[in-house]
């Protein structure tokens, strides 16, 4: 799948389960206060500013695949970003050589990239022997209910942008990449929303944004209020996978 572009403005004003979840992250995380922590999918850099605050004699290696958001998260650093390393790249490829750190983290960026024994390949790559790895991504499971409220609204339903691994998979995935100390967890984390503006806005901007891309805004302003319809409840049902590892 090609890069997906996304609209930060919009994505930094809902109230994402990120925040939540990046939080989790940083804090399995058990930083010194020393290191050098490599943020993949950083996005508008929420926890690029997190991490900095956990940082104040490191650095972090901030790297998304969008150029909105990375210029969102030098807005949003401003006069810090002497302390950050702002990278545009795509993660199903090589990572450039500047994406190097004592930790590596990512927050509900994972389930966008495809091959995840590759992938958990080039992290590896990134860290130093005994290097912690802390990530949360969507797993098997997650979205089932809102996939259905799509399909119901008339939405395509013949290829999907998401890849969510079974714990069973991401286990072996992080082994044969070379990865100690694994540990991988699934848990359920709905999201609940507004109904009206804030779930559409939610949908469109989170949810839908790949599949939106491709369509005439007329039909994906249809569609996105057509699934919010098909919803019981205004609730994303998100299953999340947690994973902990070192390098070995």
């Amino acid at each position: 799948m090609d890069l997906l572009e996304w609209d930060a403005a919009t994505y930094d004003s809902l109230p994402l389960p990120h925040e939540r979840w990046g939080a989790g992250v940083i804090e399995r995380l058990g930083l010194r206060g020393d290191e050098t922590v490599v943020d993949l999918g950083c996005g508008t850099g929420r926890d690029t500013e997190r991490l900095l605050d956990e940082l104040p004699g490191g650095r972090v290696v901030a790297v998304d695949g969008s150029v909105q958001m990375l210029d969102r998260l030098r807005e949003r650093l401003g006069s810090r970003l002497d302390r950050v390393d702002v990278v545009q790249a795509d993660l199903t490829q090589p990572f450039p050589e500047v994406v190097r750190g004592n930790a590596v983290m990512s927050v509900a960026t994972f389930h966008w990239v495809p091959d995840h024994t590759a992938l958990f390949r080039r992290v590896a790559g990134a860290l130093p022997r005994n290097g912690r790895f802390e990530a949360e991504f969507g797993g098997q499971g997650n979205i089932a209910g809102f996939l259905q409220a799509v399909e119901r609204a008339g939405g395509p339903t013949d290829e999907s942008p998401w890849e969510f691994a079974s714990r069973e998979e991401t286990t072996e995935a992080l082994l044969a990449a070379g990865f100690q100390d694994v540990h991988v967890r699934l848990v359920e984390d709905p999201a609940v929303l507004e109904r009206g503006p804030q779930l559409e806005s939610f949908i469109a901007t989170v949810m839908l944004a790949a599949m939106l891309r491709d369509m005439e805004p007329d039909e994906g302003r249809e569609l996105v209020r057509r699934t919010a319809a098909e919803l019981p409840e205004p609730v994303i049902d998100y299953v999340r996978m947690q994973v902990s590892a070192i390098r070995g």
